[in-house]
């Protein structure tokens, strides 16, 4: 007998980066989502209004009880956090898990799309959330897929000053991959793969394994390249984050094959789950970004 696939599925955090391109990545396969607002939220403007495979409901993310209820009411399998990391929430994530594994839920998606996280530093409190995760019990699915491609202006300070800016060389690989991508390989995985492929399971993602240095040459001319020690500031939110990503570049850091325990990268590491989607396209920065 063939193992029963996930059905229900419910999201946190459905902001514009990752949390409303998932959304919108299930109702295209036509795949029913229960999207969990803030009370104050504004972000579901942005969801399509006269789907009937999407559900919005509003709760207070800091409520365990509240939280649960809606979960319960709802026979949720699967739940996906996409809480953003830059401004603080990954820290209610420990208040979402419990939420989930009082109202039985299967599996925990948590806000990680970006590399491997270290046990210490950057990025820390994914690492924290997932040991939170397995103590309670939790079912955990992490998804790594690097650097999105719509965020390499962002990550270089482009969008601020008109210029490429790349702290050290900019000649070590790292790994990118397109919202769009992550979205619909996350909506896919979890509506086709059995549950006991996905439990307890850390899956990699590339869409593109490149240098900033090839990056800036995309451009053309078109933009000037700055090379630093470390971004402007002036102007420029969370220039230390952005800073501290680049720098990690020169050690393999910013590849999806990174390991934080052993301090090294591996290359076909990075892409190993792509074949999860098989058959896909995986866009280019090139294309993303119009270049």
């Amino acid at each position: 007998m063939s193992e029963a696939l996930f059905k229900s599925f419910a999201i946190v955090g459905a902001g514009p980066h990752i949390g409303i391109p998932i959304v919108k990545a299930f109702l295209a396969i036509g795949a029913p989502i229960l999207v969990i607002a803030r009370p104050t939220s504004t972000n579901t403007s942005a969801l399509p209004g006269d789907d009937p495979n999407l559900k919005v409901v509003r709760a207070d993310y800091t409520s365990t009880s509240e939280v649960s209820a809606v979960l319960r009411e709802n026979k949720v399998d699967v739940l996906i956090s996409t809480v953003t990391f830059v401004f603080g929430g990954v820290v209610v994530q420990d208040v979402l898990a419990d939420a989930a594994k009082e109202a039985g839920v299967k599996l925990f998606v948590p806000s990680e799309f970006g590399v491997s996280p270290p046990t210490v530093g950057l990025a820390h409190e994914k690492h924290a959330f997932a040991v939170y995760a397995k103590s309670i019990g939790l079912p955990t699915l992490r998804v790594y897929n690097g650097l999105f491609h719509d965020f390499v202006p962002w990550l270089t300070a482009l969008t601020e000053t008109g210029k490429f800016h790349i702290v050290s060389k900019g000649d070590m690989p790292g790994s990118f991959t397109a919202i769009s991508d992550v979205a619909g390989y996350v909506a896919h995985i979890l509506t086709t793969q059995p549950p006991s492929r996905l439990l307890d399971v850390e899956v990699r993602i590339e869409g593109q394994r490149t240098t900033l240095l090839e990056i800036s040459a995309l451009y053309k001319g078109s933009v000037p390249v700055v090379h630093c020690d470390a971004l402007p500031t002036e102007g420029v939110l969370a220039a230390d984050v952005r800073t501290r990503y680049q720098q990690g570049f020169d050690v393999g850091k910013a590849s999806c094959g990174w390991n934080p325990d052993t301090e090294t990268d591996n290359a076909e590491l990075a892409s190993k789950d792509n074949s999860l989607w098989e058959g896909h396209r995986w866009l280019t920065i090139g294309e993303v970004l119009g270049l």
